[in-house]
């Protein structure tokens, strides 16, 4: 291949990608006011809770509501750090016979609740991350059990054992 030729061929690559390049804003901009809006007052679409994606993503693989579900937020959120294998991180097995919280405020559910809302300069907040039901189901898990126990992990709703 000749030296022009290659020169000639690479000028033709950047020709076309300055236009595709140029271009794009164009067609995101025409996409965008071609989207049709809603009707006023229309409601959200309904979930579907056989679409398997939405369970996991709303932390209600293990079960819909209370320590179970709690359980699978733990282990999503908080088992990172409050496990076994850490050293300098408070466990969080009985911490409702403890008297107070690292904070020094008293331990009762609506304390820990905004313990995990706004964190703290060791602990991230979760208040833009779980709803106050997600908050509600976790320390309903921690008031009961406390810990992630890696030998019991939550049951699967969806195995049915053959029956024989």
């Amino acid at each position: 291949m000749t030296s022009s030729r290659a020169i000639r061929m690479l000028a033709g690559f950047l020709t076309l990608g300055a236009l595709l390049t140029a271009a794009s804003p164009i067609s995101r901009q025409a996409a965008a006011q071609s989207m049709p809006t809603p009707p006023e007052g229309a409601r959200a679409p309904e979930k579907d809770y056989y679409q398997r994606s939405l369970e996991i993503y709303e932390f209600r693989k293990a079960a819909k509501s209370g320590p179970e579900r709690g359980q699978e937020i733990y282990y999503f959120k908080c088992w990172f750090c409050h496990n076994q294998y850490t050293k300098d991180i408070p466990k969080l097995n009985d911490l409702y016979k403890r008297p107070t919280l690292v904070t020094g405020g008293p331990v009762n559910d609506d304390s820990v609740m905004n313990l995990i809302r706004n964190g703290t300069a060791n602990m991230p907040a979760y208040k833009y991350a779980l709803r106050d039901e997600d908050l509600n189901d976790l320390v309903s898990f921690i008031k009961e059990k406390g810990f992630w126990d890696n030998d019991t992990p939550p049951l699967n709703p969806r195995f049915r054992a053959p029956s024989n």
